[in-house]
């Protein structure tokens, strides 16, 4: 059978817009994506509003920066505001190099930057500012010192904390990878439990400790048909080895009382961490909290935990006894690695020496920061005890620095 000419060239029009289209719609998803991560979404907000109000309307956050019980910093990576414009205007030069595939080409090929980090900053679980950070410095300060009632001083009680065990500096790297039980409820306090041990993560994570996923975690409880909460020890060693982790943690909420209208609340909790393959007690910690700033449990909770595994942090060398108030970021750039400043807390001695946000840190006490291969090793060697001077070497704009800074006492040990 003999083919047209002009058939095989309609046959060829419409293969060749149909590719087009296809192309076209592939390179629409990169500037989709560019709208819905737009700093416009933070419009949304307004005082007052709750931490509850403020998921709903822009979603969960890349980071958290900082979570004390009182003060929670969120930062969100987001695309300047005109930038879909930008993108789609540039979409036909795009299409013709794998839209989607390699998208956003057109960023990468004029070194245009794409996201930029934004912050979110809540007191007591209510919205306070948001904005860049360097934009909201001020109001982020005066954030730290919101709601706190009239006489007092900004933080909270301190809680009674223990916390021991035979894990140290030597073996915690043979503990890789944890996995966290759902805690034991508290009486009359359903979900208490479950509250905790979300803290408890959290916190391992910022210890970087590699975490088993609840999802992981659920999914092998239900196969091995064990209840989430008031499994016996040989059940949550067995639930450990099928799950990978080195380690597991299990615990307890004993008191979770609060008093709305005094506006207090008493917490009390407990964990243990326990070697999967032998069964031993390798750290235990409890604390006791009665706060009377604020009804709300949870915040308690959270100053606890903080506490306890403070003290799991120095007994293994995860932390210093000292601190000097940064949040900072290991990046790499042209193979090398530093420490670029996220967050300062205000009155901590890092602001007072005179560190800046945007700060890359390169190096600490005269070592490089350049060929470390893990968070935990450069947390080593930027690691400072209570009173000694860390020694940073900074590039600011380009420029060499050095700041001294001395380290106050960590809060619980």
């Amino acid at each position: 059978m003999v083919v047209s000419l002009s058939t095989w060239f309609s046959h060829r029009v419409v293969v060749f817009l149909a590719l087009l289209l296809a192309s076209l719609l592939s390179s629409h998803c990169g500037v989709g994506y560019t709208i819905y991560k737009s700093e416009s979404k933070l419009d949304r907000l307004a005082v007052p509003m709750t931490k509850a109000q403020v998921l709903d309307e822009i979603g969960r956050p890349d980071r958290v920066l900082r979570d004390d019980g009182r003060l929670l910093v969120w930062e969100y990576s987001l695309t300047a505001r005109k930038q879909w414009l930008y993108e789609l205007g540039l979409c036909p030069i795009s299409v013709w190099i794998g839209g989607c595939i390699v998208y956003p080409f057109t960023n990468i090929a004029m070194e245009r930057q794409r996201e930029y980090p934004q912050h979110v900053v809540l007191v007591n679980e209510e919205l306070c500012a948001w904005g860049p950070p360097s934009a909201i410095l001020q109001r982020r300060r005066s954030c730290e010192v919101a709601g706190v009632p009239h006489g007092q001083t900004a933080g909270r009680p301190e809680p009674v904390v223990t916390g021991l065990g035979p894990i140290n500096r030597e073996s915690i790297d043979r503990y890789r990878t944890m996995a966290v039980m759902l805690f034991e409820d508290g009486p009359n306090a359903p979900g208490s439990g479950s509250r905790v041990a979300g803290i408890v993560t959290t916190l391992l994570l910022d210890l970087d400790m590699n975490m088993v996923e609840r999802a992981k975690l659920d999914e092998v409880l239900k196969e091995q048909v064990i209840q989430l909460t008031h499994a016996d020890d040989a059940n949550v060693l067995k639930v450990g080895k099928l799950v990978g982790a080195h380690a597991i943690i299990v615990g307890g909420v004993q008191q979770w009382e609060q008093q709305v209208e005094a506006r207090t609340n008493t917490v009390s909790l407990s964990l243990r961490m326990i070697d999967v393959e032998t069964g031993q007690l390798l750290f235990n910690g409890e604390g006791y909290l009665t706060d009377q700033t604020t009804d709300d449990p949870e915040s308690s909770a959270r100053i606890i935990v903080h506490r306890i595994l403070s003290r799991f942090g120095s007994q293994t060398g995860l932390l210093g006894s000292g601190r000097i108030g940064v949040n900072w970021e290991l990046l790499e750039s042209g193979g090398s690695r530093y420490y670029a400043v996220r967050e300062l807390r205000s009155g901590l001695p890092a602001e007072k020496a005179g560190l800046h946000v945007g700060d890359e840190v390169v190096g600490c006490n005269g070592s490089s920061l350049a060929g470390v291969k893990s968070e935990r090793e450069a947390r080593r060697v930027c690691q400072i005890e209570a009173g000694q001077s860390l020694k940073l070497d900074i590039r600011r704009g380009g420029s060499p620095l050095e700041l001294g800074i001395v380290a106050e006492p960590r809060p619980g040990l």
